[in-house]
């Protein structure tokens, strides 16, 4: 094109000479460099808000009461294995629900939290009556602890908590009930 115009695709335009576009791109390097940084250029990210702070305990605790189950059940005979086995069951189903509502960012690492608790049996604790008697302590606590986190829970999560919580409590009294038939 003799005109001077530029077609699409070709050299830049006359009056840009290639000094200038060297000029620019060099200014323009400290920018690319300092963009290089990402997400650590905005300082470190603000701390999960309260209601995903409550819904990892309340991920913990379960997590913890499934070992406690677990530990119980090796000293737990027939009848009253039968029954903790059936409310351990519940607990990892409350456990799923939990983790279903803890929505993790894709490509982020999983937030790393201690690991529950090891249970230990109180000193002294024998026999399937004592046992029970432990669990059903743990399961209204557990069922009191929700309780007491559901004023600041977004309804849907307040809802599960609640729910949760009433499950605990009936846990409660279902062992109550086998310890009454050991």
């Amino acid at each position: 094109m003799a005109d001077g115009s530029a077609s699409p695709g070709s050299v830049p335009a006359p009056g840009l000479s290639r000094r200038a576009m060297l000029t620019a791109s060099a200014a323009a390097l400290p920018l690319l460099v300092s963009a290089c940084k990402g997400v650590q250029a905005l300082g470190t990210p603000p701390p999960p808000p309260a209601a995903v702070r409550a819904l990892e305990a309340a991920i913990s605790a379960e997590a913890a009461m499934i070992a406690r189950y677990a530990l119980a059940l090796k000293q737990l005979t027939a009848g009253a294995y039968t029954a903790a086995h059936a409310v351990q069951a519940e607990h990892v189903a409350h456990l799923a629900q939990l983790r279903s509502r803890l929505v993790e960012p894709a490509g982020a690492r999983p937030p790393v939290h201690p690991p529950p608790p090891s249970p230990s049996p109180a000193a002294g604790v024998t026999g399937p009556h004592a046992v029970l008697g432990e669990l059903e302590m743990a399961e209204q606590a557990a069922s009191d602890g929700l309780i007491g986190e559901l004023g600041g829970l977004p309804p849907s999560l307040a809802q599960l908590f609640a729910s949760i919580a009433a499950s605990e409590a009936t846990h409660a009294e279902y062992l109550r009930a086998e310890r009454r038939v050991r």
